[in-house]
């Protein structure tokens, strides 16, 4: 019965009390936030801890969640606030990198020949971190980009801006290789 609630109706319960509307919840986002946080951090044990403290936060500020709001783009911008608060913490460079024998999350967006995909891997780490979060968002999280705007605190039309430079950038880049 849960599986076919809304994300929004299940947060509902879940602020009234119901654990398992949690539960469903975590089912539903658990690998998907976790891949968001490997692509954005690249090391397991940061993911992992900040993987954990989304949840948290979740779990916390599950009265302040408001069901006129899309309880994705909320899920989202938690993560994607922890992300930054922990790049400012370490004061270390955005770009992350995939450790050797990982799986590496964008091998499934490009086409087939390895040396594409460094030419590809490349690319993605020249881009601005904030095209390269809009990018990770749109195509590999599948957030529209409205929900992208609310996440990182822009426009729709200047997610679309982000999103048309930096697939220029990228197209631009394995084209030359």
């Amino acid at each position: 019965m849960a599986s076919s609630l809304s994300d929004e109706e299940l947060m509902k319960r879940y602020q009234s009390g119901d654990e398992a509307a949690f539960e469903e919840i975590y089912s539903r986002y658990g690998k998907k936030i976790y891949g968001f946080l490997m692509r954005r951090l690249g090391n397991p044990d940061n993911c992992a801890e900040l993987f954990q403290e989304t949840f948290l936060r979740v779990h916390k500020a599950r009265s302040l969640y408001r069901p006129e709001m899309s309880f994705k783009t909320w899920l989202y911008t938690i993560a994607t606030n922890l992300i930054r608060d922990s790049f400012r913490a370490n004061g270390r460079s955005r770009i992350s990198q995939i450790p050797e024998g990982e799986e590496n999350p964008i091998e499934g967006v490009v086409p087939d020949g390895s040396h594409k995909l460094l030419s590809f891997k490349e690319a993605l780490a020249r881009l601005t971190d904030d095209q390269r979060e809009a990018v990770v968002l749109s195509r590999l999280q599948g957030l529209r980009y409205e929900e992208i705007g609310r996440v990182m605190g822009r426009s729709t039309e200047a997610v679309n801006q982000l999103i048309q430079r930096a697939m220029h950038h990228l197209r631009e880049c394995i084209d030359e290789s």
